[in-house]
């Protein structure tokens, strides 16, 4: 922080700028009113497929073609496809020849090529497969990218949550785990790399991490710069996870700090901006959504933004739903709860600050 003071004997004293900050800019939240009406807000029963039920569990947003993409269970499986500006329904993906799993299709996510990715969930990955679906766009079939169980972690439930980086070849999905039923009711504490040669068929790997607590990537997963990852599921403010992995060693290990503390043991999902070293979390006790900022990854996330629930808050008992930063915004599914779209508003930085000041200066003078 600096504290400038600017001193003229031309206007006759001094002007002071009292203390700012030199780094990147900072960050709020603001709801946006292009989208549902008007308030940034679809609520359950606004549209058939957002209930109270627990049937909603995903939501992607596709940067390519600003379309919106949720994960509906209530009276038969569909994938919405919404206008990410407006909300307007658009369709539906095709969901031929998806089955099998707990739920045959729970999570979603999408390559910055636009390829659209989406899982089943299941409890027991080595008897009842994991199966991650690929969209090459929205005009066609379904075709499975993945079917079993990651190398290291066969048998781990899978299906919380899903995240994807990457275009291609160089495409990469994440998904964190949690306790499964199979081999040997394994315990599992972390998550799975899914990687490709030829940016259709997936391979994963589960990686092995030491300290983490049971299940502690499974409601909140995101990749951050590198190989990096933050994870997070309720009971403490102080479990935010944040690795590194190494895909070729089936590794990961925590970095330095971590795990982090927040401002609730409700935060439990959660989306990082890797290019603005934002993190938002939602809070499935309250419907509260608070934004981070992660610029120094070695100590606690600072607060920058709270924003509450808009009206009566639903209980999410399972803690489930996804959000995604894109396009300047901040998407968020809370199961039970609808969906809720903020701006993501860049607050003037120090340095503009200093100019401002710099201007009234030379305006005193003349």
């Amino acid at each position: 922080m600096l504290n400038v003071r600017f001193c003229a004997a031309a206007v006759g004293g001094c002007l002071s700028l009292g203390s700012f900050s030199m780094a990147a800019p900072m960050y709020s939240l603001d709801p946006l009113t292009s989208f549902g009406g008007g308030d940034g807000y679809l609520a359950p029963g606004e549209r058939a497929y957002l209930t109270t039920d627990n049937t909603q569990r995903g939501l992607a947003y596709n940067p390519i073609n600003d379309h919106v993409y949720i994960v509906n269970r209530a009276g038969g499986l569909s994938v919405q496809v919404l206008d990410g500006t407006t909300g307007a329904d658009l369709g539906t993906l095709n969901t031929t020849g998806i089955t099998g799993g707990t739920f045959v299709l729970s999570t979603i996510a999408v390559a910055e090529d636009g390829a659209i990715y989406a899982a089943n969930l299941t409890t027991n990955s080595s008897s009842s497969p994991l199966k991650i679906y690929r969209w090459n766009d929205e005009l066609s079939a379904p075709t499975v990218a993945f079917s079993g169980g990651p190398v290291g972690a066969v048998g781990a439930r899978f299906g919380d949550n899903l995240a994807a980086r990457g275009s291609g070849a160089s495409t990469q999905l994440l998904m964190g785990g949690n306790n499964g039923a199979g081999a040997g009711s394994i315990t599992y504490n972390s998550y799975a790399v899914f990687s490709t040669a030829d940016g259709v068929s997936f391979g994963g790997t589960g990686m092995s991490i030491t300290g983490p607590a049971n299940g502690s990537h499974r409601l909140g997963i995101a990749f951050a710069a590198g190989n990096t990852v933050y994870g997070k599921q309720t009971g403490a403010a102080s479990n935010l996870e944040f690795s590194t992995f190494d895909l070729a060693l089936g590794t990961a290990s925590r970095n330095s700090g971590a795990p982090f503390t927040l401002t609730a043991s409700g935060e439990a999902l959660l989306a990082v901006d890797v290019a603005n070293t934002l993190l938002a979390t939602t809070d499935i006790s309250s419907g509260m959504i608070r934004l981070y900022d992660i610029l120094d990854n070695t100590v606690n996330p600072v607060l920058l933004d709270s924003e509450a629930f808009p009206g009566t808050h639903n209980a999410n008992t399972n803690g489930t739903g996804q959000m995604v930063f894109g396009n300047g915004r901040l998407y968020v599914l809370e199961s039970n709860n609808g969906v809720r779209v903020f701006a993501v508003v860049p607050e003037p930085s120090g340095l503009t600050v200093l100019g401002l000041g710099l201007s009234l200066l030379r305006r005193k003078r003349c």
